[in-house]
C-alpha cells in the first residue's frame, strides 16, 4: 500500500479536466503534470498526488528482494512494474474513455525508459515485437538497462554487446563518468569479463589518474588491456537511418536484411521500432561496430600532412586568410577591458616585475592597460598530434551519443563568436553537440606543453587570473577547470611576449613583439548556461561529473552587461589544441 507523507492511503483516480484544461495537479515525486484522463493516486485531504509511473517505482522499491543471484544482481520477487497491459498507442492514445484508461497503461517513451524493469531472459536474442513486452522487460541497449534500474532474475547476468553498453550500465545517473564506487562495482560485478587486475586501489589510480572519475575515453583505454572480450566501441556519430539491423535469429542465425532504420508507422512511442520489427538499439552503423584498435587506426584527419607529427606550419593562403578573419571577427573594439588585463602602474594582480606593489582592482580600473585595436596574424601552425586527436575523437563520439540519444538532459545549441566561421580546414564543427572553436592564451612555455600533452587541470588559476596579494593561485570565477574565450580580445589578456629561448617555432629577433594564442576545438555538449553572479563553484563541477552536463557556459554579457563570455570544461580530452597562432598587437 502506498501512503501519502502523512500516512494516509492513496486512492486510485482518473484526472478530470477543468474548463480550461489547467494542470493544477502535479506528481509530488517527479514533478510531472497530471494530464486530463491520466491515472493518478491521490490523498484529497493532503492534496498529495503521485503519477502512475512513480507508484510503480515505489511498488518495486517496497517489495522485499530475494537473495542475489549469479554475479550479485538482485532478483525480484515482486510483481513486475510493467504488469499492466500497455496500450499500443502509448501516450499518443486518443481514447479517453475511463474504462479504457483503467484497463491500459499509457506511458510515454521517457516514462518507460526511466522505470525499473525486469531483464528479458532472451536478452539481445529476443524476437518479441509486442509493445507490452518491450515496455515490461528491459533489453540490452535500452536506456534503463543500467545497474539499479534493471532487475535480473536469479542466475541471469547482464549482457553487453559493446564497450559503450558496459560503461553505461554502470553509470545509472547518466553523468558520462564513473565514480570510484561505480568503477569498483564494475570490477566486482563483471569479474568474469576482466583479467590481469591486481591491487584494486592501484587499479583505480591507474585508470583515473588524478581526476577522481573515469570517462568513457579513459575506460576504453583501460579495457583494451584488461577486458577479455574484444567488444566493439558501440558509439554512433551518424543518424539512425544509416544503421543496418544487426539482429540475428537466436543470436547466431540469419541476420535481418534491413539496411536502414525506418520508424514503424504504428509504433506506440513506448519503444522505437523499425519497420523490420526490431528496436533502434539493434540498428548499428559500421562505425559503432569498430573495436578500439580499429577506431584508433582510422581517425587521422585527411587534411594533415602525411608523415608529419607535431607543429606543421600552415602555408595555404586561404586558411591563413580565414585565421586572420577569425581574429578580426572576434576582436571586441569597445567595452573590452577587464582587470585581468592589468593596471598600467602595477601590472597584473598588483605585481610589477618581481616586487609586490599596492595594486588593487580599483587602482587597475583607474589606470587601465590599453587594449589593442587590432591583431595581425604573423604565422600559424597546425598541431598534428595524433594521440591528442584520437582521445578528442573518442570523447566526441561519446558526447554525440549522449546528446542525440534519450537522456535526462536537453542539449541547447549555444553559438559563440569564434565559431562563426564554419570550418578553418578539415572536418567541420558539429553545432548540434556545441563543438566550438575557442581561444586560450597563456605563457609561451605553457602553450608548448599544451600542444604536446594537452591541458593540466592542476595549473588552473595560476595564470593571469586575478589573485590576492602574495597568492600564487587565484580562484577562477567558475571554479578550477579549463577556461576558453570566444574572443581573441579576452584570450589576449593572458598572452605573454615571445622571448629568446621560448619553445615556440618563431624568430623572436624580429622588430615587432609577437604573442601566441591557441585556437582549440572544444566539446561543450550539454552546456550548463550560467547568466548570473550566483555561482556555486562546486555544484557546477558536480553537475558535470554527477549530473547531465558536459561543460559550463558563462554568459556574463546578456544579463550582467559584462564584456565577455567564457566556456569551462573539466576534462582535458574535450579539447584539442588545433592551431598555434603567432600574432602582433596593433594600438
Amino acid at each position: 500500500m502506498i501512503l501519502c507523507h502523512n500516512g494516509h492511503p492513496l486512492e486510485e483516480k482518473i484526472v478530470s479536466g477543468s474548463l480550461f484544461e489547467f494542470l493544477d495537479k502535479k506528481c509530488r515525486r517527479c514533478g510531472r503534470g497530471l494530464h486530463t484522463h491520466a491515472k493518478r493516486y491521490s490523498c484529497k485531504s493532503c492534496n498529495y498526488h503521485l503519477c502512475e509511473i512513480c507508484v510503480r517505482h515505489l511498488t518495486v522499491a517496497a517489495t522485499p528482494a530475494s537473495p542475489t543471484g549469479g554475479g550479485g544482481y538482485t532478483a525480484p520477487s515482486a510483481p513486475d512494474p510493467g504488469s499492466h497491459t500497455i496500450c499500443k498507442w502509448g501516450a499518443a492514445c486518443y481514447n479517453h474513455d475511463p474504462e479504457h484508461r483503467r484497463k491500459f497503461a499509457h506511458p510515454s517513451a521517457d516514462e518507460v525508459e526511466s522505470c525499473k524493469r525486469t531483464a528479458c531472459k532472451y536478452g539481445s536474442k529476443c524476437y518479441q515485437r509486442d509493445p507490452s513486452h518491450l515496455a515490461r522487460f528491459a533489453h540490452p541497449g535500452d536506456r534503463n538497462y543500467r545497474t539499479g534500474l534493471v532487475l535480473f532474475p536469479e542466475g541471469q547476468k547482464p549482457e553487453f554487446e559493446s564497450l559503450w553498453q558496459l560503461f553505461r550500465f554502470h553509470d545509472p545517473d547518466e553523468s558520462g563518468h564513473l565514480s570510484k564506487e561505480e568503477f569498483l562495482m564494475l570490477l566486482t560485478q563483471c569479474g568474469h569479463l576482466v583479467s590481469g587486475v591486481g591491487d584494486i586501489p592501484q587499479v583505480w589510480r591507474d585508470v583515473s589518474g588524478d581526476h577522481g572519475y573515469v570517462s568513457f575515453r579513459m575506460f576504453s583505454a583501460w579495457a583494451q588491456d584488461h577486458l577479455e572480450l574484444d567488444l566493439p566501441l558501440g558509439l554512433e556519430s551518424s543518424d539512425a537511418s544509416s544503421r543496418p539491423c544487426r539482429f540475428r535469429v537466436g543470436g547466431e542465425g540469419a541476420r535481418c536484411g534491413c539496411q536502414e532504420f525506418q520508424p514503424s508507422g504504428d509504433a506506440s512511442g513506448v519503444a522505437q521500432l523499425c519497420v523490420c520489427g526490431h528496436k533502434i538499439s539493434m540498428h548499428r552503423s559500421d562505425l559503432a561496430m569498430r573495436t578500439m584498435t580499429a577506431f584508433l587506426e582510422d581517425v587521422a584527419p585527411a587534411h594533415w600532412v602525411d608523415g608529419a607529427e607535431g607543429l606543421v606550419q600552415v602555408a595555404d593562403p586561404a586558411v591563413l586568410s580565414r585565421l586572420q578573419e577569425l581574429l578580426d571577427r572576434t576582436h571586441k573594439s569597445s567595452d573590452n577591458w577587464t582587470r585581468d588585463r592589468g593596471c598600467s602602474l602595477h601590472g597584473v594582480n598588483g605585481w610589477s616585475g618581481d616586487q609586490v606593489r599596492p595594486g588593487s582592482a580599483s587602482c587597475a580600473s583607474k589606470n587601465r592597460v590599453p587594449v589593442p585595436r587590432k591583431y595581425r596574424l604573423h604565422a600559424a601552425f597546425r598541431n598534428q598530434n595524433q594521440d591528442l586527436w584520437q582521445k578528442y575523437s573518442l570523447v566526441k563520439t561519446a558526447i554525440t551519443e549522449e546528446c542525440h540519444g534519450p537522456s535526462k538532459g536537453k542539449t541547447v545549441m549555444l553559438p559563440v563568436e569564434a565559431s562563426s566561421i564554419e570550418a578553418l580546414e578539415g572536418e567541420a564543427l558539429d553545432a548540434s553537440i556545441n563543438e566550438w572553436y575557442l581561444f586560450h592564451g597563456s605563457r609561451p612555455e605553457a602553450l608548448s606543453k599544451i600542444l604536446s600533452s594537452n591541458f593540466r587541470l592542476t595549473l588552473a588559476g595560476s595564470g593571469a587570473t586575478w589573485k590576492d596579494p602574495g597568492k600564487a593561485c587565484g580562484v577562477p570565477l567558475y571554479g578550477y577547470g579549463l577556461y576558453f574565450a570566444e574572443r581573441i580580445t579576452k584570450a589576449d589578456e593572458y598572452a605573454h611576449p615571445i622571448q629568446e629561448g621560448d619553445p615556440l617555432p618563431v624568430d623572436p629577433g624580429h622588430e615587432s613583439t609577437f604573442y601566441a594564442v591557441l585556437v582549440c576545438r572544444v566539446l561543450g555538449g550539454r552546456s550548463n548556461l550560467v547568466t548570473t553572479n550566483e555561482i556555486e563553484r562546486e555544484k557546477l563541477r558536480k553537475d558535470v561529473f554527477d549530473g547531465p552536463f558536459h561543460s559550463v557556459f558563462g554568459d556574463r554579457v546578456s544579463s550582467l552587461g559584462k564584456p565577455y563570455k567564457e566556456v569551462v570544461v573539466y576534462d582535458k580530452d574535450q579539447t584539442f589544441p588545433e592551431y598555434l597562432l603567432i600574432y602582433s598587437r596593433q594600438y
